[in-house]
């Protein structure tokens, strides 16, 4: 194994942790999101741009960019890569300002989507730990 990789953490039965599948479920379910959020502000369903505080645009194409980056850190975390640990601590840190932004309050609605960048950070910070990575 190289330098780059994360090694397997040690288990009672000797399998992947929880942590570990919980994180590829909740990072498919962050692909769909945005992939989805951004076709509803390509095509302005139910009139989107007209709920968010940012320019629709700006939504739309931070949005993609998300949904390729939750593609890769998938990619990374199935290839037990090192830095896919920090690109999804960057990506759900992203997230949740996001939500913040998009909305334009402090006082926002809790999504769904807020709820999960909240997992994924949480989780990802557990794994790492149990994995003994440090950056």
């Amino acid at each position: 194994m190289s330098n780059d990789q994360v090694p397997d953490v040690p288990s009672p039965a000797g399998r992947t942790p929880l942590t570990w599948y919980i994180l590829v479920i909740l990072i498919c379910e962050k692909i769909i999101q945005h992939t989805a959020v951004t076709l509803a502000f390509f095509y302005n369903w139910n009139g989107i741009h007209s709920r968010v505080a940012v320019n629709p645009n700006i939504l739309m194409a931070l949005g993609a960019v998300l949904a390729v980056l939750f593609v890769v850190s998938l990619w990374g975390m199935i290839r037990r890569q090192k830095w896919a640990m920090s690109l999804l601590v960057g990506l759900a840190i992203f997230d949740i300002v996001g939500e913040f932004l998009a909305q334009g309050v402090f006082a926002i609605v809790i999504t769904i989507s807020f709820l999960v960048a909240v997992a994924i950070l949480i989780l990802t910070l557990i794994y790492r730990r149990q994995s003994s990575i440090k950056d």
